[in-house]
């Protein structure tokens, strides 16, 4: 196949309500509006070497062209919005305007995107009209406070600072899951400028009961936690989900905070969001500690196995209920798009305005996540039957 397909079909259309997406009891808003999503141009095939998309990292648009993020090749590549090929930027390397690990397309400026590159620990900026990239290096900060090092740079803000987001230290605490640290602001040398954000991430645990004298496994959990964060497409803001206030205990109501801020630091909004809590079903861990009783080299280093497997149970069976968020994404109009628990194969999106309220809500399948959206459209990557993906505009209709 030479082209790309276009794909008819219906529209999806929400008919329940998100779990997580019940109205913020602080607004007393009414029933959440469902979207309607058309279904548009589908980029992708499974056989041709330029429209066949693989490992899709990232999707971005503007108003004459959709870029794609091939991370498996270090690759950006662009199609116009009628889903016709028109170049590749990058490739897979570590020379000028090469990529090895892509992490975070986004805009620099108009006509000027930006990519980060964790591996290499660096930005590339590509002119689109040209393709011409330059890079620049940043370095790590390795802070001896909040129990993380190093912080990696994520995405270049205005004026060329960096956001840097936290890497778990060894040191994890010998209870609990999740540990707070401050997303911070570098500068081209890796000196602290400022903190941005204050995040909760998921910790690994070393378990000792039941180990070989001065011996250790570490183990993450298998339910992920943390608080979600998404920067803006052209990096004016974040949006950060408090995941971790979220993450019910049995009692009180159930909660989750989002709360958007600029590339400064300043609060531009902070809503609570209930939620119906989702218990994890009894036998949940069942496998996971089943397969952990087969860790490589276990008679090395389990000396009781009976004593290893109940503190591995007791660790993760203090998670008794699902994080209610699983994605959030910035739209280009300051929207934040957030992603549900699975629920039948299917994920409700609840959609807030650059105000935080609640404007619209609509279901995907599990596999398929929102890749780039505004009021008007959202770019989704979908995955057949084969797993093959496409990225697929989606007109919203309200």
């Amino acid at each position: 196949m030479g082209a790309p397909r276009r794909l008819s079909g219906g529209a999806f259309v929400a008919t329940m309500v998100l779990a997580c997406a019940a109205p913020a009891p602080d607004e007393g808003i009414g029933e959440v509006p469902e979207w309607t999503l058309q279904r548009g141009l589908a980029i992708g095939s499974p056989d041709d070497p330029v429209y066949g998309l693989w490992a899709v990292g990232g999707v971005l648009a503007d108003e004459d062209r959709v870029y794609v993020v091939l991370a498996r090749d270090g690759t950006i590549r662009i199609f116009t919005r009628d889903g016709e090929f028109v170049r590749d930027l990058g490739g897979r390397g570590s020379g000028p305007g090469e990529l090895t690990l892509p992490t975070t397309l986004g805009w620099s400026e108009p006509g000027i995107l930006s990519i980060g590159d964790s591996e290499l620990r660096r930005f590339t900026f590509y002119e689109v009209a040209t393709g011409e990239a330059r890079t620049i290096p940043y370095h790590a900060y390795s802070p001896q406070a909040h129990g993380a090092a190093p912080f990696i740079p994520v995405v270049v803000l205005p004026d060329l600072r960096a956001a840097a987001a936290p890497r778990p230290s060894e040191a994890a605490p010998e209870h609990g899951i999740l540990t707070t640290v401050p997303m911070v602001v570098l500068d081209t040398a890796g000196a602290l400028l400022d903190t941005l954000a204050l995040l909760s991430v998921q910790i690994s645990r070393n378990v000792t009961a039941g180990v070989v004298a001065d011996g250790r496994v570490r183990l993450g959990h298998p339910v992920r936690q943390g608080d979600k964060w998404r920067f803006a497409p052209d990096r004016s803001s974040i949006v950060v989900v408090d995941v971790e206030g979220g993450t019910w205990a049995g009692e009180g109501p159930a909660e989750f905070g989002v709360t958007m801020v600029d590339s400064n630091g300043d609060t531009l909004f902070h809503r609570r969001i209930a939620y119906v809590p989702r218990p994890v079903p009894d036998g949940y861990y069942d496998d996971e500690i089943e397969k952990i009783g087969g860790y490589r080299d276990a008679d090395e280093f389990i000396a009781d196995q009976r004593a290893f497997t109940n503190a591995v149970r007791e660790f993760y069976e203090q998670t008794r209920y699902f994080p209610p968020v699983t994605n959030v994404v910035v739209g280009s109009d300051g929207t934040a798009w957030i992603a549900g628990l699975d629920e039948d194969g299917e994920r409700e999106w609840l959609v807030l305005d650059a105000s935080g309220a609640s404007i619209g809500r609509f279901r995907l399948p599990t596999g398929w996540h929102v890749g780039y959206g505004n009021r008007n459209e959202a770019w989704v990557v979908e995955r057949d039957a084969l797993d093959i993906p496409y990225v697929v505009r989606y007109e919203i209709v309200r």
